[in-house]
């Protein structure tokens, strides 16, 4: 029982070197949508858990309507999806957060950190509109080089007050924001749902949705981020769709499109791209795809499937099939796959895959933490209690079948005396074994000693000697003459007591030695 015990308190979520899943809902807020995604992963595999969105109108009277049409949306999509949990992953708009990757000359990890924590690693390499203290930073080292004697930092920042303008509509509506990622990275983060979890390569996204057009560039998990560039004008044609699709708008966004290809691969040095993965969170996304493929004749464009390497419960695969554009599912579940970095486990993964900008987000990992150790001790103590609730019950039910009566406790108390007395005895006898031994030891000793076998006569030595208790021991001496017997039997007499000739054998050849053999009993 107590090996059991130490197996429950020893249970990860204490000291577990694994990652512990914290149920996380990935949030995505576009122009046209409001989606909501929760997934879980068992091993490698990841499976769908809920799916579900909200339509916005096209426009409101102003801004503050438009947020409380989100916040609505948004509490209903909690209350449809009956979520029992608050946690939520949210994105910024690429255009409202500074990505760059800053190569600086190498430091060690302690100097890195500390130029980090001061600022002063920041005021060197990196320009931001106004103080640095407006904003909230996150970094990490995505590539060393002690040869070159460089280090490769991965920088995204948001100011402060954006972010928490964006964490405000979730408060609002109920959810508790613990990831801010950016929208090009959440894209990127369906990889994470791939059989080998996004490996190196190259990889390109685009996403095209009127407000938000950007390519992400992954190539050996370096980023390469790039605005597409996307006028006011054809801006709104793209959200309103219809007839400003034109031909000639199209051409101008590719043309944009070619742009950033070409400076991704030069800046990283791959030959070609194989593919882009397109996205829209439109919802004429497919025309736009189409219209997209046509202009873009020199790649492979493919619409973007979010769900392909996932497990789809038989109760979602008809409202996945009733989706006209899977690709607007990408953010909203790149983000749902954030449910572990919460605990700090994004140490160890590609610093892309993590990116996390809420400002107070080291105290809320504690706090996270916290909460999670104390669910699972109140659980071990609840398993502990009912332990020991059915131990009591047991020992009781024991105690009253298998209790003793005072006739049977007399009787032992004999059978204990009895077998207390059998001990002494056995004690006493072990003693005189030992003493016996050391005794027999001794004489070993002693006959094998070079000054016992210069007394010996010459030409005889001793072959063979056995000790006995309780009968008569015997020395086996090997001698040419055997009438030299008598002068052994006076030697040993000396330190034994009844020594006498046994016999003597003759040799089974001739030449050969006589065999002695003397009996005699240790004093």
């Amino acid at each position: 029982m107590l090996e059991n015990l130490k197996n429950i308190l020893n249970k990860p979520g204490n000291k577990s070197t694994e990652p512990v899943q914290q149920p996380i809902v990935g949030v995505d807020i576009s122009h046209s949508y409001v989606r909501l995604v929760q997934l879980e992963k068992k091993k490698k595999v990841w499976s769908l858990v809920k799916l579900s969105s909200k339509v916005l109108e096209d426009s409101y009277e102003n801004e503050d309507k438009r947020n409380e049409a989100i916040v609505t949306q948004l509490k209903n999509l909690k209350l449809e999806q009956k979520l029992q949990f608050d946690q939520a992953a949210i994105s910024l708009p690429v255009n409202s957060a500074i990505v760059q990757v800053v190569q600086i000359p190498y430091l060690e990890e302690e100097e890195l950190k500390e130029a980090a924590d001061n600022g002063s690693l920041w005021d060197t390499a990196i320009n931001v509109p106004g103080e640095i203290s407006e904003y909230s930073i996150f970094w990490q080292t995505i590539k060393k080089d002690r040869e070159k004697n460089t280090l490769s930092l991965l920088f995204v920042a948001s100011r402060v007050d954006e972010i928490e303008k964006n964490c405000d509509l979730v408060r609002k509506a109920g959810f508790d924001p613990l990831v801010v990622d950016v929208r090009c990275f959440a894209l990127r983060n369906i990889l994470k749902t791939h059989p080998d979890g996004g490996a190196k390569g190259t990889q390109v996204f685009v996403e095209i949705s009127g407000q938000e057009n950007y390519a992400v560039c992954m190539h050996d998990d370096l980023p390469f981020i790039y605005d597409i560039y996307v006028s006011d004008d054809d801006s709104d044609a793209l959200v309103k769709g219809g007839e400003g699709l034109t031909d000639e708008l199209f051409t101008r966004v590719a043309s944009q499109v070619r742009t950033a290809t070409t400076s991704f691969m030069k800046q990283s040095g791959v030959p070609g791209i194989e593919e882009i993965q397109f996205s829209s969170s439109l919802p004429f996304a497919k025309k736009i795809y189409e219209k997209f493929k046509s202009e873009i004749v020199e790649y492979k464009i493919n619409l973007m499937d979010p769900f392909h390497n996932l497990q789809i419960p038989s109760a979602l695969k008809s409202r996945l099939q009733s989706e006209k554009n899977g690709s607007s599912f990408g953010i909203a579940l790149g983000l749902a796959t954030r449910q572990l970095d919460v605990f700090g486990y994004f140490k160890f993964v590609t610093a892309v895959s993590n990116i996390n900008l809420l400002p107070d987000r080291a105290d809320r990992a504690t706090k996270e933490k916290k909460k999670s150790v104390t669910t699972s001790l109140m659980q071990k103590l609840s398993i502990l209690s009912t332990l020991f609730f059915g131990s009591t019950l047991a020992i009781y039910f024991y105690m009253v079948t298998t209790m003793y009566s005072v006739s049977d406790t007399e009787s032992m108390k004999i059978n204990a005396m009895n077998e207390e007395t059998k001990l002494a005895e056995k004690t006493e006898e072990l003693d005189k074994l030992k003493a016996w031994t050391q005794t027999s030891g001794a004489i070993n000793s002693k006959l094998l000693d070079i000054s016992f076998s210069a007394n010996l006569p010459n030409g005889t030595y001793v072959s063979e000697i056995q000790h006995y208790r309780s009968k008569p021991s015997l020395f086996v001496f090997k001698a040419r003459d055997p009438a030299i017997s008598g002068k052994i039997i006076n030697i040993l007499s000396k330190d034994f007591k009844n020594v006498t000739l046994k016999d003597i054998q003759s040799p089974n050849k001739k030449g050969g030695l006589n065999t002695i053999n003397i009996n005699y009993l240790i004093k």
